[in-house]
């Protein structure tokens, strides 16, 4: 019976954001941007939330 060690087994840098995410949330980001200079808070943030699960949808 082997026992791990728990310190070893992780890599010494922690897991980073993908790209794929960074470009999601940018995009969704401008968007969400553009809407609330044209309409309103909660029109930026539904705009942020739709471009995002799209995004996410699509990029792959």
């Amino acid at each position: 019976m082997s026992v791990r060690n728990s310190r070893n087994s992780h890599d010494p840098q922690p897991e980073r954001l993908p790209l794929r995410w960074a470009v999601i949330i940018a995009v969704a980001a401008v968007a969400a941007v553009a809407a609330a200079t044209a309409e309103s808070l909660p029109a930026a943030i539904g705009t942020f939330l739709a471009v995002a699960g799209g995004m996410h949808v699509i990029v792959d």
